[in-house]
């Protein structure tokens, strides 16, 4: 098997820029896979203490051979993640054809990266599906549901991995975007039927209220009728709820979960929307990310008890 290429980007935490390199280094097919890492430049009028953090974070790049080959991009000008990711999923994927993509708050399984080559060797020519996803929502999983994987339309951005004949449909275009979901008629099951204003974050981004790659790369998926493939275990955990984050959000860490330990075997599943899944991931969605009270409440509580038990 040909490993694909993993690209990290980073900025200026260097804690957690270590963390996402050493528990990546821990995967086996890390001594056989390259590593690009794209580091981003400092903002215009960075004070020194944030120019020292972007440092810190190169020099920990620098540090070590993380895989067996490292590539190390460091920008002189701050150009921002939505930025960052397009171009830097752009140049990779036209050199190699596939692409494995973290950021630098991701913690990794052992097991991620051959779940990921898995599931990019086994449906790379089929055009149904978009792309393969590390990362799970802490939900209770469907008893009846016996399967390892399962295919949705939501690609989400946690520890992904895809393709560039998928990758050239991805369309940047917001207009062009809020027009076809529209003209599809696709503006329900775009936001999980009332679950998440994902449709609203389309136009957040058009008047520059937010910068989301992803938001667009979600609507690529549902424009094309594309497919992403989960493992039923997170083999991915998300450590961005810390206040130096800049896309950081107080009642985030509903978004925390455990990493699977074990391997994730890529079976087969029928290609097709698994809608019921589809539905558990508004469902949850819904009763945190939505944040009424009861979820500020909940979120809380999860906090309060996670630092008292020495887990914050």
């Amino acid at each position: 098997m040909e490993f694909a290429p993993i690209v990290l980007f980073v900025y200026n935490r260097p804690e957690l820029t270590l963390s996402t390199l050493q528990h990546l280094s821990e995967n086996r097919e890390a001594g056989e896979s390259t590593l690009y890492v794209y580091c981003d430049g400092a903002k215009e009028g960075a004070s020194e203490e944030q120019r020292q953090l972007i440092k810190q974070v190169r020099d920990i790049v620098h540090s070590r051979q993380w895989c067996k080959e490292v590539i190390i991009l460091e920008a002189t000008k701050n150009k921002g993640l939505a930025t960052s990711v397009i171009d830097g999923v752009t140049e990779v994927i036209g050199r190699h054809g596939k692409i494995i993509v973290l950021e630098d708050d991701l913690t990794v399984s052992p097991f991620f990266l051959k779940y990921m080559n898995d599931g990019l060797t086994k449906y790379e020519h089929n055009e149904k599906v978009m792309s393969v996803h590390g990362y799970l929502y802490p939900f209770k999983m469907p008893a009846d549901y016996n399967a390892s994987t399962f295919l949705v339309h939501d690609p989400g951005s946690l520890g992904w991995g895809t393709w560039q004949r998928a990758w050239n449909k991805f369309e940047r275009d917001t207009d062009v975007v809020i027009a076809k979901i529209k003209e599809q008629g696709l503006k329900a099951a775009f936001d999980f039927w009332g679950a998440y204003p994902f449709f609203r974050m389309l136009h957040q981004h058009k008047h520059g209220k937010v910068s989301s790659w992803a938001i667009r790369w979600r609507a690529t998926a549902y424009l094309h009728d594309m497919l992403t493939l989960y493992p039923v275990k997170s083999l991915v955990r998300h450590d961005g709820n810390v206040a130096s984050a800049t896309h950081h959000y107080k009642e985030e860490d509903w978004l925390y979960t455990d990493i699977y330990q074990h391997p994730i075997a890529v079976d087969d599943i029928p290609v097709k929307n698994n809608l019921p899944m589809e539905k558990v991931f508004a469902k949850f969605l819904r009763a945190n990310a939505g944040m009424t009270i009861p979820a500020k409440i909940k979120n809380r509580l999860k906090k309060y008890w996670r630092k008292i038990t020495g887990h914050a």
